[in-house]
């Protein structure tokens, strides 16, 4: 069984991911992923930390000193590399992903289970200013951001839009269930699949 979790910045999505893993007793990779691509490839850490679920801007693409062509190869290999290493973890164990297009990296498998982790503007903003310190402005401007790029990353490299119902099994909204009530949600979902026995 693999679960991958698509999520709004601020939503959560981590904490559910993280929680779920507990409950399910198997492994959760977020940055995890960065990690394992670079232990499998000939990329930095730092490298593949610095493109990870990044949209192909301009600013990036010129980043580090290297040419446009450059930097958009490296861009393309660096990401080659994370969903290599999902194939790979997922060929191996139980586990959930967080991000980082694995749903459409594993679409051809029946064991994965896709979850989408939305949230209320509001309720997202005041998380950001809770867990980070941000004011109002800066969570807005921050949400903004992550999210542009994450919604430009999936749409490169899926070609599908990111956070559409039709993508993922399950879409949840955390701001009316919480944490907790989003896990169990999935749990039941889960169950319901077949997936894991009551």
């Amino acid at each position: 069984m693999i679960i991958t979790i698509g999520r709004q910045h601020g939503s959560s999505g981590r904490e559910i991911a993280r929680l779920l893993a507990k409950e399910l007793g198997i492994k959760c990779y977020d940055k995890e992923i960065v990690d394992e691509a670079a232990k499998h490839s000939d990329f930095s850490r730092e490298l593949i930390n610095a493109y990870d679920e990044k949209r192909m801007s301009a600013f990036l693409l010129h980043a580090g000193g290297y040419g446009l062509n450059e930097n958009f190869r490296l861009n393309m290999e660096v990401v080659s590399a994370q969903f290599d290493a999902i194939r790979e973890i997922a060929s191996k164990e139980d586990c959930i992903f967080v991000g980082r297009c694995a749903d459409y990296v594993l679409n051809d498998r029946d064991d994965v289970v896709s979850v989408f982790i939305l949230g209320d503007t509001d309720a997202r903003i005041k998380c950001l200013e809770q867990r980070q310190g941000l004011d109002e402005a800066q969570a807005r401007k921050k949400i903004k951001e992550v999210d542009k790029d994450r919604s430009s990353f999936y749409k490169y490299y899926s070609d599908q839009t990111w956070g559409d119902a039709q993508n993922y099994d399950l879409c949840i909204n955390s701001s009316k269930l919480g944490v907790e009530g989003t896990v169990q949600t999935i749990l039941s979902y889960i169950k319901a699949r077949g997936l894991i026995k009551e």
